[in-house]
């Protein structure tokens, strides 16, 4: 595009320099403003959520001397207390105030997976009242009126090239980003 007075890129120019943008821009940006409130929020949540599950295996840490293998014979299968492991390994441990002398190794364990389910619960149950209206309809117009905005913008059909549209976000792409607890099962 050749740029002479009162050409579409003197203009487009000329916008950016007065704080305007063209709508294409916009539009491209919005989408992924959507998506990141809608991350942000579920992330603030989530870890609401996880203080209990956090807490528990802290203490459970704390009652095997993070020694993960003592909790082998009150797995299922012995090898789910490299998950555990991994698991407080991932968390942001909390340091209990006292331990509980009366508290034996299943006992823990078995508080810990109780609370850890009733987190899994919560998050199900929030996830599936995400609307996601909100995240989708920015990525539905910016599906439909981007290449239609930047060809008006440039005069151009070439910038149609290399255009893919967003694909919808559902919730199985939250719980592929805040995924469920993975719990063992024990005796």
């Amino acid at each position: 595009m050749l740029d002479y007075e009162g050409s579409r890129g003197e203009f487009l120019k000329l916008l950016a320099e007065c704080g305007e943008e063209p709508a294409f821009l916009a539009r491209a940006r919005a989408p992924q403003l959507a998506l990141d409130a809608l991350l942000q929020t579920c992330a603030a949540k989530r870890s609401a959520l996880m203080k209990w599950p956090n807490l528990h295996l802290s203490l459970l840490a704390q009652q095997i001397g993070n020694d993960w293998s003592r909790l082998c014979p009150c797995l299922v299968d012995p090898a789910s207390a490299a998950i555990l492991k991994a698991m407080h390994a991932a968390m942001t441990p909390i340091e209990p105030a006292q331990r509980e002398w009366l508290v034996t190794d299943r006992i823990a364990l078995q508080r810990f997976l109780a609370s850890a389910e009733r987190f899994n619960r919560s998050w199900r149950t929030l996830v599936g009242g995400l609307d996601l209206e909100s995240v989708n309809a920015p990525r539905r117009d910016f599906n439909r009126f981007y290449v239609l905005e930047k060809a008006c913008a440039f005069g151009s059909e070439s910038v149609t090239e290399g255009f893919e549209p967003l694909a919808m976000i559902d919730r199985e792409y939250v719980f592929k980003r805040f995924p469920l607890l993975l719990l063992p099962r024990s005796f």
